[in-house]
């Protein structure tokens, strides 16, 4: 996009996430400008007042201001906004999941690529700085466990648990596995609270061998955030909420067979350095980044996509075993 101050971003959606969008792109040097617009006026007005920026009464107002766009609203109406930027020449970077539907996700996907624009999904995981330590280490995980639970809000009802809060931990496992085919899909799941299953476990197989647990809820007491890696001789475990990594590994100098009378000199800790920065500030630059440089973004529009189709796997899996009971 040239030298800097280039960037007239804009922010479709000012609710909890959108507003934090709005924070981060009025604190970098880069962008000049700063358009909001939300159906509800008055929320876009007031992180207008915190934060800067212009409100717009409509998103093809926003559009004819800005060049980059952060889409932060409810899943069901990410197609439609993303559709308009890519129309008038945006660059995106859409919060997850990145349509409601792989139709929709598909054609925005083809969308973005004929128009040559930059297409990044929100899967601020990617960017938490105990994933990214994890990933250092991980070499060949046979088996990953993944926990991700949390209190009810009505926020993101809009969508199954899976979409909302699962869909986080199928990217994370889909990007570590760097392609490994999905063979086998298993889940069963419930509506407790909503009609929509609000708590679902899926097992993965994939071809190379790895075996991915996974399970999500959004009706726990307590919020927790957890994802573990057994591999050959080291285990990496994730405290994504906390952002800290514990890992050990088993000594070299182990020979089978001789059992020691203390189990735990078999095994050594393993350094692990943790980058403390904002996830989403760096997902926001990594974003500009790649439309500055005019390569891709670190989670493209097709990993999304690739999230999604797993996503809707699993729902498919828990509608047949919801069926069945």
């Amino acid at each position: 996009m040239g030298a800097s101050r280039t960037v007239r971003a804009g922010v479709i959606g000012t609710g909890a996430l959108g507003s934090n969008h709005a924070r981060v792109y009025s604190t970098l040097k880069s962008v000049s400008s700063l358009a909001l617009y939300d159906r509800d006026r008055a929320r876009a007005e007031a992180v207008a007042r915190e934060r800067g920026g212009r409100v717009c009464g409509t998103i093809e107002e926003l559009l004819e201001i800005s060049n980059v766009v952060s889409v932060c609203t409810p899943a069901t109406h990410h197609h439609e906004a993303v559709r308009a930027a890519f129309e008038r020449g945006a660059h995106v970077l859409v919060e997850k999941p990145v349509a409601s539907t792989v139709a929709e996700a598909r054609e925005l996907v083809a969308l973005g690529r004929s128009r040559g624009l930059v297409f990044q999904v929100g899967h601020i995981e990617r960017f938490n700085g105990a994933f990214e330590a994890a990933r250092s280490i991980v070499r060949r995980p046979r088996f990953i466990e993944a926990h991700r639970l949390a209190t009810f809000t009505p926020r993101g009802i809009d969508v199954s648990v899976v979409q909302d809060l699962m869909i986080h931990d199928i990217d994370l496992i889909l990007s570590l596995l760097g392609g490994d085919r999905l063979v086998d899909l298993r889940a069963s799941g419930a509506g407790v609270l909503t009609s929509a299953s609000d708590i679902v476990n899926a097992r993965l197989e994939f071809e190379g061998g790895c075996t991915a647990n996974v399970t999500a809820s959004r009706i726990s007491r307590e919020p927790l955030r957890k994802i573990r890696f057994f591999e050959e001789h080291r285990y990496v475990s994730v405290d994504l909420r906390e952002k800290t990594v514990e890992a050990y590994e088993l000594k070299a100098a182990f020979v089978p067979g001789a059992a020691p009378a203390d189990p735990m000199s078999l095994i050594r800790p393993v350094p692990v350095s943790v980058d403390a920065t904002e996830p989403l500030r760096k997902e926001i630059e990594a974003f500009l980044a790649a439309v500055a440089g005019g390569g891709e973004p670190p989670v493209t529009g097709e990993a999304g996509l690739a999230a999604l189709e797993v996503a809707e796997q699993i729902l498919a899996r828990v509608a047949e075993s919801r069926s069945r009971q």
